[in-house]
């Protein structure tokens, strides 16, 4: 995989860099203040030592009370200036270290997004992330301390050394013996620990990879109930951290272990000769008190150098092991070099292309093809012919091995990805989506080329994202979303207030058409269509977002109980559970049996339990969990929806009786703040549709809904709010990779995103796989009017729609076998007839 890179003006790949390049580069001016901070720093380590002298030997052997002042003084003030350094030296480090961090982290991301789809096939995503965002962590630590820290450390060991040797040279030397032999010893160890290092971070690497395969493959694992396979091979991959990290450990605190009999071996050889020099009149008191100190001081300097080794040796480690992890020179350059962008017409042309795989096995064999500009040809061929390789070795995905591929002439494997980008719009079948809203998702493309000064003017306005995206059959669900959205009235005061306006609007146009299809609110009514807690309350809880929540409100519950509710929604959640549970239990567990069951899938075994409970036991004596589930069950009980049981009149007129008496009760801005259904006011925990309906849909059936919101839309429209409601659908959050959308929906929006990019070629990988028939020929004919504008070269999965491509190009086996209009083919009846003939 990895290949020597066209040089000539080509910077050096970040993968390149040394080290200690990241130390000075950008960092040189902080680390020449840092250096003269250090300086002073040391100077001002040694006053207080020399104070330490004066002021047992001159102020207080001589009793000059106002010198001891004056010492004393001096000493803390000395010690003041060399703390303050220290905490500004620290705090320039951490800042060097982090920003030299950021700095590190972009380049090499911006590296690896431009190495070749290849790279990616081989590395797990889990080993990325722990590369940047791990293990390059550790190396800003040794950035910011690079410089500063040997500095500060070997100039404190200088001038301390040398200030012992001032006072007493033979007894400096003695103290001094053991320091050769230290850094010896020491460094062997520190070798023995680096190779431990390497061994558990390559454990480490391998662990976090199979971790992010195991995520990105989960519904494999759910699917196959695979557990006990995944969990067998995290423990063999955790043991054998456990030995690296045990192993490293050792050398680690073995380290430690010598330092520290070392830096007091020297305090043994203080004592005794010192104290036998000061007994004996050959040295005073207040230079043994000095040098006492004076070799404390050596301590820590002699320590942090030891621990910086340990860093940089480290640091050394992870920064060579991450830097080969991504060792790889990208294909292709981002952005042409002394020339634009190119702009081409639209001409393909393949002479001989061959694309083999690792193993040798040719996927394409002497594959020779010519499309003219504003040709539409579609692309056919048998499972595994090699259909999507040739679509991707055109839009530079692949790199084929021999033969020539030519966009207007130019060699495709020399056109930068500017180049590509701004020619080519390529729609895979299966496309990502990102994390963010669907705006952003939209105008994904349309930002790259303005981010890589490739195209001109601005993003696409409102009504051009309008335009593509009733195109391609996503509008309605934008607008959808909109609808569903929630509003704050604290925050859009004046949007709140035109919703409002719109009520008594769509109810007297609307009503009676749709009174089959929405449930308005009525304070004389039942709700069929609300659960029992909604009913109740004639409202919501805004603190807990949902009705659903009710039964976590102490005070809504001392209500049931004062009202006699209590006791009645028991007793009914238990005849709810009595008829539900037998039937659920011993039937086929299937999604579509619990869609309109008032007990979740999840919680059919708690109520099993509880029904068990009622059989065994009078309802009287219940146990109290159990009460509070059958309770629960009942409150989330909506009649309209849960058919199987019958709901008492009785108990419904009680509870109308209770809705008036719970408003009493509670009014607004008491303690527990409902917030009532009232045609004056805005109601925050219901989405913007159910606030102009002032009622709920009975029915959540994609046509009944539809048919509401075509009303809606048309109402949004004449009010002006239709750009408003819009904009919330646009900034719907999609969720991680498009979770929150159906895979049509996820195909549509890739296909707006590369029509809005407008680009000269559109390269189309069975990119309507998924759509439905009304949304296929939505694009099919969008694609039409394209043609002789646009070169259009797709991958087409439905055979029903080629009749109108200017070429069929059928595939077998990784060959072209036959060509030309879809008539010719069907009377040749060759491939393409048995292929239809098929479907």
């Amino acid at each position: 995989m990895e290949q020597e890179p066209p040089r000539q003006n080509t910077p050096p790949m970040v993968t390149e860099r040394t080290l200690y390049s990241w130390v000075l580069g950008r960092n040189l001016r902080w680390q020449v203040l840092l250096v003269m901070l250090v300086l002073v720093t040391v100077g001002a380590r040694v006053i207080p030592l020399e104070l330490q002298k004066r002021i047992i030997n001159q102020a207080i052997g001589l009793g000059k009370e106002d010198l001891l002042l004056v010492y004393c003084l001096l000493f803390i003030a000395a010690v003041l200036l060399a703390s303050t350094l220290k905490f500004v030296i620290n705090i320039l480090q951490a800042s060097i270290g982090q920003k030299t961090l950021k700095r590190m982290r972009a380049g090499l991301y911006a590296h690896i997004l431009s190495l070749p789809l290849s790279f990616f096939r081989s590395i797990q995503p889990g080993q990325v992330v722990n590369a940047l965002i791990n293990e390059l962590a550790s190396i800003s630590g040794f950035v910011g301390s690079a410089i500063s820290v040997p500095l500060i450390n070997l100039g404190t060991l200088v001038f301390m050394g040398g200030y012992l040797f001032y006072l007493n040279p033979l007894l400096a030397g003695l103290c001094f013996i053991l320091y050769p032999v230290q850094i010896v010893f020491v460094p062997r160890l520190q070798q023995r620990m680096n190779e431990a290092n390497r061994y558990r971070v390559r454990v480490s690497r391998e662990i976090s990879g199979n971790i992010g395969e195991v995520i990105s493959g989960i519904h494999e694992v759910h699917g196959h109930a695979g557990y006990g396979v995944e969990n067998d091979k995290f423990t063999r991959q955790a043991k054998s951290l456990l030995k690296a990290n045990n192993r490293m450990n050792a050398y680690r605190y073995g380290i430690k272990l010598a330092n520290n009999l070392f830096e007091n071996f020297g305090p043994f050889i203080l004592f005794i000769v010192g104290g036998t020099m000061t007994i004996r009149g050959h040295f005073d008191l207040g230079a043994l008190v000095a040098f006492l100190s004076a070799y404390n001081s050596l301590s820590e300097p002699w320590r942090e150098l030891m621990d910086f080794y340990q860093l940089l040796e480290d640091s050394r480690v992870r920064y060579k092991t991450v830097m080969a992890s991504f060792h790889y020179q990208p294909e292709h350059h981002l952005l042409p070099v002394d020339r634009g962008v190119y702009r081409l017409q639209g001409n393909i042309e393949l002479l001989g292309a061959t694309y083999a795989t690792a193993d040798g096995s040719k996927l394409l064999d002497d594959i020779s093809l010519s499309i003219r500009s504003g040709e539409m040809v579609a692309l056919v061929g048998f499972s595994g012919s090699g259909k999507s390789t040739l679509v991707q070795i055109i839009s530079q995905l692949l790199s084929y091995a021999d033969g020539k591929v030519r966009l207007d002439g130019h060699e495709v494997r020399e056109l930068t990805k500017a180049d590509m980008a701004e020619n080519l719009g390529v729609v895979p079948q299966h496309p990502f989506i990102f994390s963010g809203t669907v705006r952003e998702n939209l105008l994904y493309s349309s930002l790259a080329g303005i981010r890589n000064r490739t195209a001109e003017g601005d993003l696409p306005d409102l009504d051009q994202i309008i335009e593509v995206t009733q195109q391609v059959g996503i509008f309605a669900d934008i607008l959808r979303f909109g609808v569903q959205a929630l509003v704050s009235a604290e925050r859009h005061p004046q949007l709140v207030a035109r919703i409002l306006a719109l009520r008594p609007v769509f109810r007297t146009r609307y009503g009676e058409e749709h009174g089959d299809d929405i449930e308005f609110f009525d304070p004389q009514r039942y709700l069929e269509y609300g659960s029992i807690a909604q009913n109740i309350v004639f409202g919501e809880f805004p603190e807990h977002r949902t009705i659903r929540h009710a039964y976590h409100n102490r005070s809504f519950l001392e209500f049931l109980r004062q009202t006699g509710l209590d006791e009645q929604l028991t007793a009914f959640g238990a005849t709810i559970a009595l008829t539900i549970v037998p039937i659920l239990s011993f039937a086929e567990p299937t999604p579509e049996r619990f869609v309109d069951s008032p007990i979740p899938s999840d919680e059919i075994d708690d109520y099993a339990a509880a029904v068990a409970d009622i059989t065994l036991n009078s309802r009287d004596q219940l146990q109290p969990q159990f009460r509070n589930r059958l309770l629960k069950l009942a409150l989330d009980f909506i009649p309209g929806r849960h058919t199987t049981v019958q709901m008492p009149r009785t108990l419904k007129e009680n509870i109308l009786k209770a809705r008036h008496e719970f408003r009493l009760s509670f009014p607004e801005g008491g303690p527990i703040r409902p917030q009532f259904y009232d045609p004056q006011q805005y109601i925050e925990s219901r989405n913007i549709r159910e606030n102009i309906l002032f009622g709920q849909p009975k029915s959540q059936r994609g046509g009944d809904v539809e048919h509401i919101d075509q009303h809606l839309v048309q109402l949004l429209i004449e009010e002006g709010l239709f750009e408003d409601i819009l904009d919330r659908g646009l900034d719907f959050q999609v969720g991680s990779m498009g979770e929150y959308l159906s895979g049509g929906q996820r195909q549509k929006i890739a296909l707006a995103r590369v029509f809005l990019r407008r680009p000269g070629t559109y390269v189309l990988d069975e990119a309507t796989a998924a759509l439905d028939n009304a949304s296929q020929a939505r694009v099919q004919n969008f694609l039409q009017s394209l043609r002789g504008r646009h070169t259009i070269l797709a991958v087409v999965h439905r055979l029903d729609t080629i009749a109108g491509y200017d070429r069929i190009i059928v595939m077998k086996a990784g060959k072209i076998v036959e060509a030309g209009t879809y008539q010719e083919l069907m009377v040749k009846r060759g491939a393409l007839y048995e292929l239809v003939g098929r479907a």
